[in-house]
């Protein structure tokens, strides 16, 4: 096995790991998503883990992409995915607020699993 053939592992490896923190990233966006009271922490949650969580997941492709070529478009889709986060929740943050949805306020308590209603 010779250096190249090394560094080619290498090369390949870093690129899946990054691919897997983004994918943690990404799970995070969902849970919160899915976890937080109102619209408004939801867009927080998806919003801030969501387009770090892309933007890793292409430089980790653009790590491992087989050519320089690949890999520098797969670094210009990265940055403008980044760009475009923030972009993307003040959107949808303002169509929410246009739309007459209020936060929560007040203390809010999650809801507990299984002290629902006895059935």
């Amino acid at each position: 096995m010779g250096v190249d053939a090394i560094l080619e592992i290498v090369r390949l490896g870093l690129g899946g790991a990054l691919v897997a923190v983004g994918l943690v990233f990404l799970l995070g966006g969902a849970v919160g998503l899915l976890r937080f009271p109102d619209i408004y922490t939801q867009i927080h949650g998806a919003t801030t883990a969501n387009p770090l969580g892309a933007v890793i997941i292409v430089s980790g492709l653009a790590i491992a992409a087989p050519s320089l070529a690949m890999a520098a478009k797969l670094l210009l889709l990265a940055l403008l995915l980044g760009a475009l986060g923030p972009l993307w929740s003040h959107v949808f943050a303002s169509a929410a607020h246009a739309g007459g949805l209020a936060p929560v306020t007040g203390k809010y308590t999650a809801p507990r699993p299984g002290a629902g209603e006895p059935t």
